[in-house]
């Protein structure tokens, strides 16, 4: 199963796991954890940077949408990890 990892900062400088969203059976994704992070994700979709104009994806677009979390979440706040397998 394909997944992505987001990780907040912490007052002590670690890094937790807020959530994780991963592909389903249809090739949809579903995300898991903070639910108002997961809400925001799945009512305001990411930018596609690898498009000109940078359409929004949604969860309806599975892998792709995955693949782009990383260039839409990279402050030292709030990261999205590369796309790992399970």
């Amino acid at each position: 199963m394909k997944y992505v990892e987001f990780y907040k900062l912490q007052n002590d400088g670690s890094q937790k796991v807020i959530a994780t969203c991963h592909l389903n059976q249809d090739g949809q994704v579903e995300c898991e954890g903070d639910p108002i992070f997961a809400d925001n994700l799945m009512k305001e979709g990411i930018k596609d940077y690898s498009t000109p104009g940078k359409p929004t994806l949604s969860f309806k677009d599975g892998l792709k949408f995955l693949e782009q979390l990383k260039f839409n979440f990279t402050s030292g706040y709030l990261n999205a990890s590369e796309v790992m397998e399970k």
